[in-house]
Order: structure tokens, then C-alpha cells, then sequence
């Protein structure tokens, strides 16, 4: 069946709210590139953008973002060998062809096209953006992302697999001057009465305090469910503090840029659904000079991963390598992988 997005995916420890772990191949496509030319922005443009970073109560930015920067520090592991290439076909539209070898899994191609409208709203980002990808098994995943307004933005997701119809999913965020408001629904059947509906809202306080409340709402033919959590941030200039807490558990996330070209996360987990904890630690070092980016974490279940990432100019092209280990469970894991474009 159907899974929606991180909206309602977000309960800690792999588990989605009042159903089980997402099938697989659940809509998860990479965020829009922006487009390959950029027209410069006036200073007529770039002044209220100024006026709100000074400001005492700036937007507290979505909803989804909350663990983002943690989540992004820690390495991805990766088994087998991945080859990706990228082709600009003009300003506003470009493909990839992405091949994965892997032992552990059947191998898989696929084929993603992404086309970025010319409604520019800032230095990187235009609109529309309609995103497609369709890999060898036949899944198909599609998001349209639209900003109407200042402030206002939707994004449609719809996802079939091997010509069947899996679902859909719609967003609707508005960002004011001090919070954020975003509307969620899943596959909503308004005859059957069923579907899953989010709502979720922040608030910023002061300049680094922010807290905000999600209420999700999932409801059957048998059966119907509702859920609240409550959202906290603390942030200065070097580093940041996300808190979300709800009946079925506990996520927290610490971010910090330390010393030039190096940053730390720890992440902690905890699920009262599987009555299980994990934390997580990692840290990420840039070396402009050699143009190579290094992480590494480890957790509480003994995992130890590493991933290097080697960039290799004049040509765009881009090196990843990749080991884990685990010597509780006996397990390693080593890939390779390479990007053009």
C-alpha cells in the first residue's frame, strides 16, 4: 500500500505512526536541482530578505526541516557499486541515469527527469518544479512543487508501481512573517471517509526560541487514530538544539559547526512503540584545498560508518567511497560509487 512522506514518517526508529514500515520504494525523491542559469538578484530584491534575518522573530522554516541538519551530517552507507549521470538538455531541464550493482539486493536502473520553471524567488530556487522517476521494477514517483504567492507553497506527489496506482499525497505550506502552517492529506476517500490528514504549526517566540505542535489524524474503514506532538528549537549562530516529543516517543537532535570546515551532530532516538533507544554521533570535515569531504558516525547498535567524497576538477565528476562494520553482528558493508554531471 501507499506510504506517504515525512510528515507522518517521522516516529522514531523506522516506525510510521498506527501502521507498519513503509513499503518498499516509498516516495523519496532527491530535492529539486535549481537551474543552470541563475539571473542575479537586485538589491531591491535582496533588502527584505536582510530586514527578516535581523529581525527579532524570523520564520521558523518547515515543519520537516526540524532534524534536517543532523540528519544530513551522518553518512550514508553504501553496498555495491552506484553510477549516476546527469545531463542539462537546457536552462530548465535536466536527466539522470542512475545504475546500482548490489550484492545484497537485485540490481536496478533508473531514469529521472526534472524540469525547474522560470518563476525565480530567490538566488537558488524557481518554480514550478515537476520531478519524475522511474526505476527497472516499474515504480513511478512524481512531486509538482509550486510557490503561488510569497509564502505560499504546494507540492502533489503520486506514486504507481508496474502500471498500478499506489496513491497520492498533497502538501500546503504558508510561511508568515514569525510562523509556518502546513496542511497535509494522504490518500483522503472522502466517501469512504478515510485517509490521513496533518496539520502542523510554529511559533517563533524570539530569535532562537521556536515551538510549535503537530496533530495527525489516520482513520479506516475499521478503525481511526490521532496523534499530537510537540515541537521545541534553540538556535544561535554556531549551533542548534530540535526536540519533538509525543505519546510514542522521543527525538532530539544537536547540531554544531565547530572549528573552520568541520561540523558535529548527535542524534537521539527513543520509541515506546518497540520500547527501544538509539543514539547516534558524527561528525563531518571539509578539505577545500583537496576538494574531498569526510564523514563518519557511530550509534548505539555498534554501527561504524565512513564515506568519502572526492570531487575531481576541471571535469564534474565526483568519487564516493563507503565502508561499515559491525563487529557485534559480524557485518561489513563497501561500496563504490561515482557521479557525472
Amino acid at each position: 500500500s501507499f506510504v506517504a512522506t515525512s510528515s507522518w514518517q517521522r516516529v522514531l526508529m523506522g516506525n510510521v505512526v498506527f501502521a507498519s514500515s513503509p513499503a518498499q520504494g516509498s516516495i523519496g525523491l532527491p530535492p529539486p536541482p535549481p537551474p543552470i542559469t541563475v539571473v542575479p538578484q537586485t538589491k531591491a530584491a535582496e533588502a527584505p530578505k536582510e530586514a527578516a534575518g535581523d529581525s527579532p522573530r524570523p520564520n521558523p522554516g518547515a515543519y520537516d526541516d526540524l532534524h534536517k541538519k543532523a540528519k544530513d551530517l551522518f553518512p550514508q552507507p553504501l553496498s555495491g557499486c552506484k553510477i549516476a549521470m546527469t545531463k542539462g538538455i537546457s536552462p530548465h531541464f535536466s536527466t539522470t541515469h542512475t545504475l546500482m550493482l548490489d550484492q545484497q539486493q537485485p540490481s536496478t536502473y533508473s531514469f529521472s527527469a526534472t524540469y525547474v520553471g522560470a518563476n525565480q524567488t530567490g538566488p537558488s530556487e524557481s518554480y514550478p518544479v515537476v520531478l519524475a522517476e522511474m526505476d527497472s521494477n516499474g515504480l513511478l514517483n512524481a512531486q509538482i512543487i509550486n510557490q503561488w504567492i510569497a509564502g505560499l507553497k504546494s507540492k502533489f506527489i503520486i506514486q504507481s508501481n508496474a502500471g498500478r496506482w499506489q496513491g497520492f499525497q498533497t502538501d500546503i505550506e504558508y510561511r508568515g512573517s514569525s510562523y509556518t502552517l502546513g496542511l497535509a492529506a494522504a490518500n483522503p476517500d472522502l466517501l469512504a471517509r478515510a485517509g490521513m490528514f496533518v496539520v502542523n504549526y510554529q511559533q517563533s517566540l524570539t530569535k532562537n526560541v521556536v515551538v510549535g505542535v503537530e496533530a495527525m489524524h489516520q482513520r479506516s474503514a475499521m478503525d481511526q487514530s490521532t496523534l499530537l506532538s510537540f515541537v521545541a528549537k534553540y538556535s544561535t549562530p554556531t549551533w542548534r538544539f530540535h526536540l519533538t516529543a509525543s505519546s510514542v516517543g522521543l527525538h532530539a537532535s544537536f547540531h554544531q559547526n565547530a572549528i573552520a570546515d568541520s561540523q558535529v551532530a548527535v542524534e537521539f532516538q527513543s520509541s515506546a512503540v518497540n520500547r527501544e533507544s538509539t543514539v547516534t554521533a558524527g561528525y563531518a570535515m571539509d578539505f577545500p584545498k583537496a576538494d574531498t569531504t569526510f564523514r563518519a558516525s557511530i550509534d548505539t547498535n555498534w554501527n561504524v560508518v565512513s564515506v568519502v567524497e572526492k570531487k575531481m576538477p576541471p571535469l564534474p565528476c565526483t568519487l564516493l567511497l563507503s565502508a561499515l562494520i559491525n563487529h557485534s553482528r559480524h557485518r561489513c558493508l563497501f561500496g563504490i560509487g561515482f557521479s557525472l554531471g
